[in-house]
Order: structure tokens, then sequence, then C-alpha cells
């Protein structure tokens, strides 16, 4: 046996050692995903009678056009916060079971070609990637000692659900699915981007200099995710939609700037879009390591917080962008374990608590458009 055939086969072995860590990929059955999301993980039914004040946390999690009196009709939102390590990861697995199990809507969660907190609900993730398009995926070990595995996308297939391509902002709107989880990594090419902005009656932003265009494949990746958000708004299909907007931070910095890229305006675009996506069921669930990461005309938005442990909770207006008041008057998180949250809003706070879903495997999924900047 030669020398590249004996490492293409210890190498094969070592692909086949990893991929073993992770569990098969469910296939859809007669139980819900999240009921059996809720299974695997041991999590107890919902039930909004163990909250003290349904406007705050039930509110939040339910989405509905006739809620109760003093609850908001529509879609919601949140801004979590906390240092890394703090269980913000954890938390956004733990709310995706929620959501599809009280609403049995469609979830999607930003795909990061550097993250992949995502992997504890892998075997019911389907994986949506922009056609056309060489996409590299890697696994990527935690402990440096070990050699990352390189996969081809057909074997993505062994970690999830189902692999998908999409054309554009509308074709993946079109084809997501209600009451499951979809991981969306966006098209580096921002095809079909400036279509659903130039068709937009009322959006209009300064176009960046020595450009004709507010969206063009020159611009960051992340920037397809303004156009999504807009194409959902204005195309639909307007199912219940939340979007997990892991680490919103880079995609909406406080930075942001009228550059090359037109970043600022796109914020701004984002921000006018916001009152429209709670009038058509979207949802948008951020979190991110700090406050100040997160552009101002964002946060002005965002009606309820989640302070994460280890560090103290707000305790002023002063303290909140886009509060005129809170009613927290003392620091309680800073002593949470992890596990353990605050989310409040203007009016009121409860504190609540969060199962834990690790994932089956200490490796990292890295994926990536090849021509993505």
């Amino acid at each position: 046996m030669s020398s590249d055939t004996t490492v293409r086969a210890a190498g094969n072995r070592t692909k086949r050692k990893v991929l073993d860590q992770f569990r098969e990929p469910i296939s859809l059955t007669r139980w819900s995903d999240a009921r059996s999301m809720r299974e695997e993980f041991g999590m107890s039914a919902w039930d909004r009678d163990t909250f003290e004040f349904p406007s705050v946390i039930p509110n939040c999690i339910e989405h509905s056009w006739d809620s109760p009196v003093d609850e908001n009709d529509g879609g919601t939102d949140w801004l979590a916060r906390g240092k890394p390590g703090t269980g913000k990861s954890t938390l956004a697995n733990y709310l995706v079971v929620r959501l599809l199990e009280v609403n049995d809507e469609k979830v999607v969660w930003r795909g990061s070609s550097s993250r992949s907190e995502w992997l504890p609900l892998a075997p019911w993730t389907t994986l949506y990637l922009p056609a056309g398009i060489d996409i590299s995926a890697r696994l990527e070990p935690k402990d440096p000692t070990n050699d990352p595995v390189d996969l081809d996308v057909d074997e993505l297939t062994e970690i999830v659900r189902e692999v998908r391509r999409y054309s554009d902002p509308r074709d993946l709107n079109e084809t997501l699915d209600e009451g499951s989880l979809h991981v969306v990594y966006p098209d580096p090419r921002m095809r079909g981007c400036q279509e659903v902005y130039a068709q937009s009656p009322e959006k209009r932003y300064d176009t960046p200099a020595k450009r004709e265009t507010l969206f063009g494949p020159q611009d960051p990746a992340s920037h397809w995710w303004f156009a999504w958000l807009l194409a959902r708004v204005e195309h639909g299909p307007h199912h219940w939609t939340s979007l997990i907007f892991d680490e919103i931070g880079d995609v909406c910095p406080q930075s942001a700037k009228k550059d090359s890229f037109g970043t600022y305006q796109k914020v701004e675009l984002l921000k006018d879009t916001w009152v429209d996506m709670r009038k058509f069921g979207v949802s948008v669930y951020a979190f991110a390591h700090s406050e100040t990461d997160v552009h101002q005309m964002i946060r002005r938005k965002l009606r309820w917080r989640v302070q994460m442990p280890g560090t103290a909770n707000p305790t002023t207006a002063s303290d909140v962008v886009g509060f005129e008041s809170v009613r927290q008057n003392r620091d309680m998180t800073s002593q949470y374990d992890i596990g353990h949250g605050l989310m409040y809003t203007e009016s009121n706070y409860e504190d609540f608590n969060w199962d834990d879903m690790p994932s089956p495997s200490s490796y990292k999924l890295k994926i990536a458009p090849e021509d993505e900047r």
C-alpha cells in the first residue's frame, strides 16, 4: 500500500470516528420536532402559568394575532446580552425548542462561517446553502492537538436532516417549513438582494459613493440578512417566522458608517423595516456580548431584554437605549448561575431558567462559501 493510500485511509477512519459522535439525523415522524427535541433533552412542556407576569416571558415567546389584554399581537423580539461563557448559545437552542413547541412556526438561525452553536439541534435541522457556489465544510476540534476533518457537502447529511440550496431571499422564504429549524448561510454574491430593495415602494437610502446600487456582490456576506428580512416582510409568505440573530453586533454594529458598502444605510433600512416585521409575524431574537455592540437605531426597536448571569442587570433606564423606565432597582443577575437569567421590559421583569442542551461532539462545524469575503 502506497504512503498516499495509507494517509487517505487514516483520514477516512478519523472522519468516521468524528462523524459517529453526532446523533443520527431525525427523519420526519408523527411526532413534532418540538416534542422530539424535548424528549431528547428532558425538557418539560411549556406552561405559561408557571410565570408570575404573563406580559414578560409568555408575551415574548407566544405569538398571536389575538393576545390577552396587556400583551402584544404580532411579532416580538429580544436582546440577550452577556459575556462569553454565560450560556447565550444554550439559551438560543432552548428558545428554538419553545418557539417550535408553542407556535409551530418557521425558525431561522443566522448561519456564520465562524460559529455553529446550533449543533445541539443538528439532527432536526434543515441546512440552507446558496445555490451554484462551492462550499467548504470542516469539523474543527476544541483540542488543537487533534486534526480537523474536512467534509464534502453530501456528508453534511450525516449531521443534519437535510441540505437545501436557495437562489435568492424570496426563493428561500417560499421553501421554509412550518414547525422546523432552518440554519441559513448567506449568499456572498447577494443575488436577488438589490431587486428586493428596488421593488420596495417606500425604502430609499443614499447609494454608496462610486456605486449604482445599495446591494452588490462586493458587500460583506452578512449584509444579505438586511435584504432577507425586507423580502420576508414585503413578499411573505406571512406565516409566523422567528430569526435567531446570533451576534447581531457583527451585522448591525454601533460603529456602522456610510462606507463603501452602505453599512449605515442598511442598518437604517432594518430600523425602518422593524415595525412592519411585527405586523407581518416576524420576530427577532438577538444575542450580543454587550448593548453597545449593537447600533442604537436597532436597540431602540427592541422591547424585551435578557440579562445573562455573571453581570449586573441595569437598574436605571439610562442604562438601556430605547427604554424610558426599568422596574428592577437592585442587582440580581451578577449572582446568578449559568442557566438562570432575567427578562425585563419597561413595565416589569421576571427571572427564569433554561435547560442544558449539550452538543454531542466537541468539534465545531465551519461552513463557508468558497468565495465569501
